[in-house]
């Protein structure tokens, strides 16, 4: 099923873009000064593109891969490695989203080091997860 593939790498791609690209939004709009309606219009934003883009790439990685898995019937010590990658990755994706509502929730709280902080642990988390895939055993 080429085409299962195929799909899994596009949300994949779409969700490691969203997961690499969101801390730099977040850290932006919270460290900047702006008027108060210039930033609430920017994490309205950045909301959006969580609940629109992110969120959903997740999900649909994460069911295809299943799917791929259970098609392909692949178990091993990579595959659990890579799950675990993966488990990083969602973590930190719902830490996003918490990152978000603090943001809504206090306009001037000031969240750059946390964003560095997730940014780092998703970049590992994805090349972790793209290494894990390519040494796949065949």
């Amino acid at each position: 099923m080429p085409w299962l593939l195929v799909v899994h790498i596009v949300f994949l791609l779409t969700w490691c873009g969203a997961l690499l690209y969101l801390p730099a939004l977040i850290a932006s709009s919270s460290g900047a000064n702006f008027e108060v309606s210039s930033r609430q219009h920017a994490v309205l934003l950045i909301r959006q593109l969580f609940n629109l883009l992110a969120t959903p790439a997740a999900l649909f990685t994460i069911a295809s891969g299943t799917l791929l898995f259970l098609v392909q019937g692949t178990l091993g010590i990579w595959l659990i490695l890579k799950l675990t990658a993966v488990v990083v990755m969602v973590v930190c994706h719902a830490l996003y989203g918490a990152l978000i509502l603090r943001l809504e929730r206090e306009p001037q709280s000031v969240v750059t080091s946390l964003c560095v902080a997730l940014a780092v642990t998703s970049a590992l988390a994805v090349l972790c997860v793209v290494w894990l895939v390519l040494a796949k055993p065949v």
